[in-house]
């Protein structure tokens, strides 16, 4: 089941039946990606873990009311962006996504599941945070945390055609460094693996 699919499955099992299984479920599938994403916002882990259990409390409140959201993992990533732009300042209406905080964006450790070693896991993480910050995190949101082009956009309120040109550039910058940066014979392992 993909990402998206399994965060609606438990995310309306929640809202229609109060299934506290499904919700402890989705806390563990989405936490370390949603506390990253408001750590980059906010610049602090710890408040970044306070925005997510309180996200996460508030959906367990309302859950009875939830239950007709149409996409439940674009709603909770913008329910975590907005109280964490709360817990940065009242007044703060637009993040400058430029200036996010980068080891805030560092992958969360269930990348190195799909990889196949842990030498090829961090010479990719090397070359992704070497990304400049908004290119990082669209990079992120997109390709590790699933969300659509679409989602991005709305969320980081930009075009799709941003995150359609940031998501190039990551790609282009990605394939470069990885190439340069990889011995060869892992490289040719790695491909034919795949």
């Amino acid at each position: 089941m993909r990402n998206g699919e399994e965060v609606k499955s438990l995310f309306f099992d929640v809202c229609s039946n109060g299934n506290m299984e499904s919700y402890d479920l989705l806390y563990k599938l989405m936490c370390t990606k949603l506390i990253h994403f408001s750590a980059a916002i906010i610049g602090s882990f710890h408040m970044a873990e306070e925005v997510v259990s309180d996200v996460f409390i508030m959906l367990w409140q309302k859950r009875e009311r939830l239950s007709n959201v149409r996409n439940p993992l674009m709603y909770i990533y913008v329910c975590t962006r907005n109280l964490s732009l709360n817990a940065l300042s009242q007044r703060k209406k637009h993040v400058d996504y430029e200036t996010l905080d980068r080891d805030a964006l560092a992958m969360a450790p269930d990348i190195e599941h799909r990889i196949i070693s842990t030498e090829v896991a961090q010479i990719i993480e090397k070359a992704i945070r070497e990304l400049p910050t908004r290119c990082q995190l669209i990079f992120r949101l997109v390709k590790i945390d699933g969300l659509s082009y679409k989602e991005v956009a709305e969320l980081l309120e930009i075009s799709t055609k941003t995150v359609d040109a940031q998501l190039a550039v990551a790609i282009k910058k990605l394939s470069s460094a990885i190439r340069l940066s990889m011995p060869n014979d892992l490289l040719s392992a790695y491909f034919q693996l795949r």
